[in-house]
């Protein structure tokens, strides 16, 4: 791991605030128990699977809040991996809520309705529903994103100014949709879809590992229209950007190219999973790999929320 401050004055502060927090931790060695509900949010007039996970703390005592953002094509439970940061957060007194976007899992929606605008809406439903839940302090919330999830976290964190930390992994973060018409194969294929979507209502795309995508024409126009660095320069939040070394769908340099442009961020944290590809070891049978994004994300939005 590997931490940047921007600045010395917010380095000597990041600093005491850690062994602060590290004290507190040190008092409160016992993990919390904690219950997950798995209920619906309104947006945009349809219901949106959600999974609220909140610690069991005493009455009075209030506690921070993730909001949790999964990938092109996954499910709010990320092969285990998210339900995995929801526990070991809520362990340590943190709550937090995770949906499913248009299509996905649960959802009984198209995949045609899966685009960056409506995926912001259905965020921002969610994290409201918790944040109105007793208890949930509204001072501290944290955002988690993987992939397009990690996207969307920069898209959000930059227009919402209540994150006080937020952790990507492998963020899909190229300006415009460079990144997805080399995933789609390349600018022809791209234009052909684009153009059925436009016809059609949709286009039928099947990834690499199989998976058959309706493909609105939002989507495309979305993504063209979307500048994730610029937005980062926004975000005025600790950040985390977690990525494989092997990974070939979002490769490093995009991971890096999100770091650089972190220019507003009073801290950085650079975290390579080594031997992990994009799935980061979640769709694998190396648990190691998986375990150390779910701890590394887990201690960073602990240590600072």
């Amino acid at each position: 791991m590997q931490v940047m401050h921007r600045s010395n004055s917010r380095s000597l502060l990041i600093a005491v605030s850690l062994l602060v927090l590290c004290a507190c931790n040190a008092q409160h060695d016992t993990a919390y128990e904690f219950q997950s509900i798995d209920t619906t949010v309104s947006s945009r007039g349809v219901d949106v699977p959600v999974t609220y996970v909140q610690p069991l703390v005493a009455e009075g005592e209030s506690f921070p809040l993730v909001v949790m953002l999964h990938g092109h094509g996954g499910t709010r439970n990320e092969a285990g991996g998210y339900t995995r940061v929801a526990e070991g957060l809520a362990a340590k007194g943190i709550a937090s809520i995770r949906m499913d976007f248009p299509g996905c899992g649960d959802s009984t929606e198209s995949f045609a309705n899966n685009n960056l605008s409506n995926m912001l809406l259905d965020i921002r439903a969610s994290r409201e529903y918790a944040l109105g839940r007793p208890q949930v302090d509204k001072r501290r919330v944290g955002l988690l994103g993987y992939s397009m999830g990690g996207r969307l976290a920069l898209l959000d964190a930059s227009s919402e100014g209540i994150y006080k930390a937020v952790a990507t992994w492998t963020p899909e973060a190229r300006d415009g949709a460079d990144n997805m018409i080399g995933f789609v194969g390349g600018p022809e294929a791209w234009n052909a879809l684009k153009t059925s979507a436009a016809r059609e209502g949709f286009a039928l795309f099947t990834t690499r590992w199989g998976q058959e995508q309706q493909l609105g024409l939002k989507f495309f126009t979305d993504m063209e229209e979307s500048h994730p660095l610029d937005a980062v320069g926004n975000i005025k939040a600790p950040l985390l950007v977690l990525y494989g070394d092997l990974d070939d769908v979002v490769r490093p340099r995009v991971s890096e190219s999100v770091i650089a442009a972190a220019i507003n961020s009073p801290e950085v944290v650079r975290h390579i999973v080594k031997g992990a590809d994009h799935g980061l070891g979640m769709y694998s049978d190396d648990f190691s790999l998986s375990e150390d994004a779910v701890q590394t994300t887990v201690e960073f939005l602990s240590q600072r929320l």
